[in-house]
């Protein structure tokens, strides 16, 4: 397959990107007891970061946000935000509150909510004109599910061929992490089971998937995705996984008509890495080597600052522990500073740094640069998404730091409004930042993005030692606009 054709109804709009458990709790009620779970009050954000009796780290403590406490949000989330793009973090029954250790995918987890009310969440999205994206993994299973625990013991069992076994017959893990058995992504039955997937959700209401650790599936698998997405919906958006340069590591999806889109890790490092650091080389790369992606991609990119995954926007740019240098890894690639002989993480020693450190920088001066970041992350090529909650000013380091609730009663307003300001931009003026031509000049103190379309022209001007304030943003008619 060749270069795809990427569905115009995605250019130039604003995502939102929904961590579904810690996000809102729209059932008026504590949800029923289930085994294994612990149910936190919403307003202790405190993460049980600390190993349990065993000395693992589950992450079985909830929140209990759920789909119809996303649905009651999406009015606020478009009046106030702008946001008409929503990316769907996993929503199947597993035993931890983030859901990436998947089961069957078709099945609800129940404190989350049914088929009903993702049909209903969907629906109310449209009517706001809000396009909905489901996060789905592929890559691999919970180790505790039903499904693995078959294969596990029963080795005739049809489900022992979605997994990848060594040569004793042991599971493969997905990086070493034993919640997370590899799938064996060529088994054709499999496969069926991952287009079943995907079906289900795109006729349920979604305009798109987000294809977890999408680097790492299959081209035939990958193609056959994209298939079955063409037949059911032509103008869904496929979106995978990628941490790094899709002209690196033999990146070629976008390349090879494997997925519409990527999530633009690299951009949110390279304006987080000159906002404070003045890394200017870094970013001019950065912006130079996504120029070489086909047009098309380039305009529905999405363009991360921070996620579940890395440290909120706040302490990328100000708190403690942070890796400057490129060379030794993204900005966020925390563990490197606790690294055992043997190769692993010491996640003990990590985890009481990052409890330690919560409150220990300059948060006044984090969120003036958060400012800074947020206005060149929504003036890039592609659809910047925001990351539930650094809107209303939230903090925190890596995994659980980063997970914390959505602090309803105690938001950021000064800094929802920035957002609500940069997002106010780009719905008035889609034409430059959905389809427009970009070019990017930045030195050590100073960086200036032109997007242009048509004879028409922003031209912003940012000075990364100064705030918001002193920042220009304005049209060739110098009408100032921020």
């Amino acid at each position: 397959m060749g270069m795809l054709l990427t569905p115009e109804q995605f250019k130039g709009r604003n995502g939102y990107f929904i961590f579904v458990d810690r996000f809102f709790r729209g059932n008026g009620s504590n949800p029923p007891p289930i085994e294994g779970r612990i149910l936190k009050g919403w307003n202790d954000s405190t993460p049980n970061w600390w190993p349990n009796p065993k000395g693992d780290y589950p992450n079985n403590y909830f929140y209990g946000g759920d789909l119809k406490g996303i649905t009651e949000k999406l009015s606020f989330l478009h009046l106030i935000l702008g946001i008409d793009l929503l990316y769907i973090s996993p929503i199947s029954q597993t035993p931890s509150s983030h859901h990436y250790d998947v089961e069957d995918q078709r099945i609800i987890d129940p404190w989350i909510g049914t088929w009903e009310d993702y049909k209903d969440m969907c629906k109310e999205a449209h009517r706001l004109g809000i396009l909905v994206v489901q996060d789905v993994v592929f890559n691999h299973m919970g180790a505790y599910t039903k499904i693995f625990q078959e294969a596990l013991h029963n080795p005739n069992s049809h489900y022992h061929q979605w997994f990848e076994w060594g040569e004793n017959g042991e599971p493969i893990f997905w990086f070493g992490i034993r919640e997370m058995p590899q799938c064996n992504k060529l088994n054709p039955e499999y496969q069926e089971y991952v287009l079943d997937v995907v079906e289900t959700y795109l006729m349920a209401g979604a305009d798109g998937i987000r294809l977890d650790l999408g680097e790492h599936l299959p081209s035939e698998l990958m193609y056959k995705i994209m298939a079955k997405v063409k037949s059911i919906n032509p103008n869904a958006l496929v979106v995978s996984e990628m941490w790094d340069l899709a002209t690196e590591n033999g990146n070629r999806q976008i390349f090879d008509g494997e997925a519409h889109s990527v999530m633009n890790y690299p951009m949110g490092d390279g304006i987080c890495r000159w906002i404070r650091y003045g890394n200017w080389e870094h970013l001019v790369y950065t912006v130079n080597e996504i120029s070489k992606y086909p047009e098309a991609v380039q305009d529905v990119l999405w363009n991360f600052t921070d996620s579940h995954d890395n440290p909120r926007l706040t302490n990328l740019l100000a708190a403690p522990g942070m890796i400057e240098c490129p060379f030794q890894g993204r900005l966020w690639k925390m563990e490197n500073n606790f690294m055992l002989p043997n190769g692993q993480c010491d996640t003990y020693r990590f985890r009481k740094f990052e409890a330690d450190n919560e409150d220990k920088f300059d948060l006044k001066r984090a969120y003036e640069m958060q400012k800074l970041a947020s206005l060149m992350q929504y003036e890039m090529r592609g659809n910047p998404i925001v990351y539930y909650g650094t809107e209303a000013g939230l903090t925190g380091f890596k995994d659980p730091f980063n997970r914390k609730p959505y602090p309803w009663d105690n938001v950021n307003e000064d800094m929802l409004e920035h957002y609500s300001k940069i997002g106010r931009l780009r719905a008035d003026h889609k034409d430059i930042f959905g389809k427009g031509s970009i070019k990017v000049e930045a030195d050590s103190e100073q960086a200036e993005i032109c997007r242009s379309i048509n004879g028409q022209t922003i031209r912003t001007t940012i000075n990364r030692l100064k705030t918001i304030k002193d920042c220009k943003c304005s049209w060739t008619k110098e009408i100032i606009i921020v």
